[in-house]
């Protein structure tokens, strides 16, 4: 097994008798800004902070290599639907900062080709990750849960 990278129970490379890895990987940092207007005068800027982190990556899933498509589609569907947070790891390194924690936002397939029977052959996929900060409900003392949810991983 050679694995390429880990998002949850979702392994990337040479795994499970198949490729199972991406061929595009986009990452977005981004600031938050605020203008504040001032009567007669041109508004103020101020910088609010870093924005959360996003990762866009593409996959190609082809039977003939990767084994069963639906098999990654269900971990995929199953990490997206029950809005699990986890690092994302790419050749060992994390793809945000520190160990930052993701969520997988969407998740978009293109069903390319299909075998006799409706075997699903070929797909496509197109996922979305955003940085997670845990929310903490604003109670007092709790805003290092997510600190302490990091050193969990």
């Amino acid at each position: 097994m050679a694995i390429e990278g880990i998002f949850g129970l979702v392994l990337f490379g040479k795994v499970l008798g198949g490729f199972r890895t991406f061929h595009e990987i986009k990452r977005k940092y981004g600031s938050r800004f605020h203008d504040h207007e001032i009567h007669l005068q041109k508004p103020l800027t101020e910088y609010s902070g870093p924005e959360l982190v996003e990762i866009g990556m593409g996959i190609s899933l082809n039977g003939a290599w990767s084994g069963d498509p639906n098999r990654m589609l269900s971990e995929l569907h199953f990490m997206q639907e029950s809005a699990l947070a986890a690092p994302l790891i790419v050749g060992g390194k994390p793809m945000g900062p520190g160990l930052s924690l993701f969520v997988l936002r969407s998740l978009s397939e293109t069903h390319i080709h299909w075998l006799k029977g409706g075997r699903l052959l070929h797909v496509e996929l197109e996922l979305e990750f955003k940085e997670y900060q845990a929310f903490t409900g604003g109670l007092p003392g709790l805003g290092g849960l997510g600190q302490m949810a990091r050193g969990l991983f």
